[in-house]
Order: structure tokens, then C-alpha cells, then sequence
């Protein structure tokens, strides 16, 4: 099997839309946090966690992407589940998209096509 599975072109792909959408809501939910805290002297400040959810999922769907992109890295699989457990954690942020996405995500890599391919090329 030389080409990689739709599953895993889908998953690239939904890595890539879900990381624009966390900068996106990294920047919303830390401008609503910087704007909030001075508002409300400091107590807005209790929502700083939010944008660290948001950009942390970022990261880990950029090295997913790439990982995915490449396909010369020992570790793939587990990195492409972790990235997708921080999509899913992301709706308590409000990502309704990052959510579904790494749900879909997971699914995909329960198939086994998606196991052996990444056996077949050594970086499960």
C-alpha cells in the first residue's frame, strides 16, 4: 500500500483548519482576557486558561500536520491521537469545530487501514 489512506488525507487536512481556528480563538479569548481583566480589575483574569487551551491544540495540530505531511518520523500515531484528545478538550473554549474534528480523528484511527499504513511505513 504506497498511498497514504483518505482517512489520514482527511485527518491532515482537518489539522490544519482546526489550527487556524485555535490562533483564531487564541486571539479572541486572549484579547476578551486582557480586555476583561482591566475591566473588571483582575477577576477576568480567571479566564486566562482559555487561550492556553488554544494555542497548546494549535501547536500539537501543526506537528501533527507536519508529521502527517512527512511521514518519516518514528511516534506519528501517538502524536496524531494526542493532538486530536486537545481538539476534543477544546470546546470548553467554545471549538465546536476542533471538537467534532477530533472526534472524526479518532474514529479514523481505530480503522485498521490507518494502523497497517502506518506500520507499512515504520512511524506507528
Amino acid at each position: 500500500m504506497n498511498t497514504m489512506p483518505t482517512e489520514l488525507q482527511t485527518a491532515k487536512t482537518f489539522f490544519l483548519v482546526s489550527a487556524i481556528i485555535n490562533i483564531l480563538g487564541f486571539l479572541g479569548w486572549g484579547g476578551s482576557t486582557i480586555i476583561g481583566g482591566i475591566a473588571s480589575c483582575g477577576i477576568g483574569c480567571l479566564l486566562g486558561f482559555l487561550p492556553v487551551v488554544n494555542i497548546i491544540s494549535s501547536v500539537m495540530d501543526f506537528i501533527a500536520y507536519n508529521k502527517l505531511n512527512n511521514l518519516n518520523q518514528k511516534g506519528t500515531f501517538s502524536t496524531i491521537q494526542t493532538a486530536a484528545v486537545f481538539q476534543i478538550v477544546t470546546i470548553i473554549t467554545g471549538n465546536i469545530v476542533s471538537f467534532i474534528f477530533g472526534i472524526i480523528i479518532m474514529s479514523y484511527l481505530d480503522k485498521d487501514e490507518v494502523k497497517n499504513y502506518l506500520h507499512e511505513k515504520e512511524i506507528f
